[in-house]
């Protein structure tokens, strides 16, 4: 029963130190408005659990902890964007006064840039949405947006929305996920430093 508690213990901490190192990275790529420190962390996590489904023989706990570290990520991204926008947005209506769409360069589908014109507020410079995911507005409508006049957080459709919780409570799962991911890695790091060191042996 104290080994199991003591390997809960490792493991947990392991999944709040990785959640810890996430929150530090997403919280400095937002603050900087530097998005590649983001895709850098994407990119290191992936890495890492192909390097570590190489050394463990393709064990689905490290694709599992991928999986978690990479909701982890989105979700802080969009807590933040949240909790900035619930601080500092403003909500204004807007009628849409011109749509202009760029092709892609094969890898962008295309975006559609919106001229609009603020009804109940100072004007907004022209904005831009992917082409294949856009809100699909049209010329002469009147929509809701909801504005950070920091910039921190881009502009996104809709009323002002409320405090961050739900992006905080889906990251419960996700860190039990971690943890659950890293049990066994904890349990034989722990196995092995409790093994004695062979002794001379005796004729």
């Amino acid at each position: 029963m104290g080994r199991r508690a003591l390997v809960g213990a490792a493991s947990t901490g392991a999944a709040l130190a990785l959640w810890a190192i996430v929150r530090l990275i997403v919280r400095t790529a937002f603050v900087t408005h530097a998005q590649w420190i983001d895709a850098l962390c994407a990119l290191a996590i992936l890495l890492g659990c192909v390097f570590l489904c190489t050394c463990w023989y393709l064990d689905l706990r490290w694709l599992l902890c991928a999986v978690c570290l990479f909701g982890v990520l989105i979700l802080q991204n969009l807590e933040l964007d949240q909790q900035a926008l619930h601080q500092h947005g403003r909500t204004e209506h807007v009628r849409v006064r011109q749509i202009r769409w760029s092709a892609g360069d094969g890898m962008d589908p295309g975006v559609h840039r919106y001229t609009v014109d603020v009804l109940d507020g100072p004007p907004l410079a022209p904005f831009e949405e992917n082409g294949l995911m856009g809100w699909k507005w049209v010329v002469g409508g009147t929509y809701t947006v909801t504005v950070d006049p920091q910039g921190s957080a881009p502009l996104s459709r809709g009323d002002k929305p409320g405090p961050p919780v739900i992006q905080q409570f889906l990251q419960i799962p996700l860190g039990l996920g971690l943890a659950f991911a890293l049990w066994r890695p904890a349990g034989l790091l722990l196995r092995r430093q409790r093994v004695p060191s062979a002794g001379p042996t005796q004729p």
